[in-house]
């Protein structure tokens, strides 16, 4: 599969035995959602993914996704339903009873005074609708919009607003630790507002000593789609974050907003994820709705580098056939699809130059790419045009090769070559046991050198 595929643990998926069937499935990176859980709770699920990851012989992308300047409600000891039309009421407290109390908890004062009256208030990836119908200090009196299931530690916003809060909180400057102590791949930077945002991040892990774990942006507010071109140009890769913009936005202008995010990501080289609701009637059920198959297929066409699961494998009753769906669904539809290619290279880049041309040498003799990288970059750059062709890539770093699980198209293969061209040659040896008879261009990544290597090989069969 080209399109890769991410999966959230939780509870529902946390065993070794589950997470080893994801990734047979077809998971090739595995989330653990910091805004849920304890550390302990997470250090159990960063051992069971690198014990799979040995055990299966795969490389495993691990992200850590931050929690954020995020607004969350109290703990609730009972779920408060609500019927459209039913008045409740937001209290300033950290725990309530629920059940027919019709009281929410609210912990924070100075977020309980930024309500006013008219507010559109959405929790639970806009499930739940609730208007305010009065501010006050200590308590604000809601009504429901919408039939309501209300639940501990939701998520609440104010409809087309964001709230000025600290990107990065104690909480979130721990979870980076935890990160980097880890070995996490990647870092998701919940509710970015702008290029700051992700140089603040990027300095502590500098500082951390860890300027190789990567830094995915989450596009999630209005004010992140304001500045979504200095964002995709700081962040390593970029996140649609469906279910939050959805509680920004109109729900009809989110397949807009999905495809324009995409477009500009392709159109500038940066992976993107497109996540929230992949699957999302899989939370229940055995088998997706026609329509979850028609979006899958979509973002396929669209040329995403990564489906990423949610609550589908973190909470849902059918984790690894969930995976399964999505695999199907990829392997039956990639193979009819030319996804949408980059067309624009960044000026006076010579890297990106250098990597068009490749693709376009490989294309042409109908040939498969090899590329050996120490950093992955120049792997990255070449997937980033959308290559008809295969694409793999070999590293002597398990980092490297970890990284490039996010990547659209890479096929990751690990050699014990530190040097480049002695990595070509071991390269070249692994492709020629996969492919069989076939043509190859192989090269490595731009150096500050005079010559450079590009070789086209015409390979007979295996064994012949």
């Amino acid at each position: 599969m080209k399109t890769k595929i991410a999966v959230t643990i939780g509870p529902s998926s946390c065993s070794v035995e589950t997470v080893k069937a994801m990734a047979l499935a077809g998971a090739s990176a595995f989330r653990i959602n910091f805004s849920h859980g304890s550390r302990d709770e997470w250090l159990k699920f960063v051992k069971v993914v690198r014990e799979v990851e040995d055990e299966v012989g795969l490389h495993l992308a691990l992200i850590g996704d931050l929690r954020g300047p995020s607004v969350r409600i109290g703990d609730l000891d009972e779920p408060v339903r609500l019927r459209a039309g039913d008045e409740a009421y937001l209290v300033l407290a950290d725990r309530l009873p629920g059940g027919s109390d019709k009281r929410i908890p609210i912990s924070n004062k100075s977020i309980l005074g930024k309500f006013r009256e008219g507010h559109i208030l959405l929790m639970d990836d806009g499930r739940v609708v609730l208007r305010v119908l009065e501010g006050g200090r200590d308590k604000i009196a809601l009504k429901a919009l919408t039939d309501a299931i209300i639940t501990s530690r939701k998520n609440i916003v104010i409809q087309g607003k964001d709230l000025e809060l600290p990107t990065i909180t104690e909480r979130e400057i721990e979870a980076v630790r935890f990160a980097v102590q880890e070995n996490f791949d990647y870092i998701g930077l919940s509710y970015v507002r702008g290029a700051e945002d992700i140089s603040m991040l990027k300095g502590m892990l500098l500082s951390l000593g860890a300027k190789d774990v990567g830094i995915i942006a989450k596009i999630e507010t209005p004010t992140a789609v304001k500045r979504l071109e200095e964002i995709i140009d700081s962040a390593d890769v970029i996140l649609v974050a469906r279910g939050d913009l959805g509680m920004y936005f109109s729900l009809e202008e989110i397949p807009r907003l999905q495809e324009r995010i995409v477009n500009l990501c392709i159109e500038r080289g940066k992976p993107v994820i497109i996540a929230t609701q992949i699957l999302g009637s899989m939370i229940e059920n055995p088998i997706p709705t026609r329509g979850e198959i028609i979006d899958v297929v979509s973002a396929i066409k669209q040329g995403v580098d990564v489906l990423m699961l949610t609550g589908e494998t973190a909470i849902g009753k059918y984790p690894v056939e969930v995976v399964k769906w999505l695999s199907k669904i990829i392997e039956t539809y990639e193979p009819d699809i030319i996804p949408q290619k980059r067309r624009k290279l960044r000026d006076g880049d010579v890297r990106d130059r250098f990597a068009y041309g490749v693709v376009s040498l490989a294309e042409s003799l109908d040939a498969v790419i090899g590329v050996y990288t120490r950093s992955g970059k120049t792997a990255m750059r070449i997937a980033s045009f959308r290559p008809k062709c295969r694409i793999f890539s070999a590293s002597n770093s398990k980092r490297t090769l970890r990284k490039l699980a996010l990547i659209w198209g890479i096929e990751a293969i690990m050699v014990s070559s530190k040097d480049y061209e002695e990595g070509l040659n071991e390269l070249q040896s692994k492709i020629e046991k996969l492919i069989g008879k076939g043509i190859m261009v192989l090269t490595y990544g731009l150096r500050e050198e005079v010559l450079h290597t590009v070789r086209i090989i015409q390979s007979r069969a295996f064994g012949s």
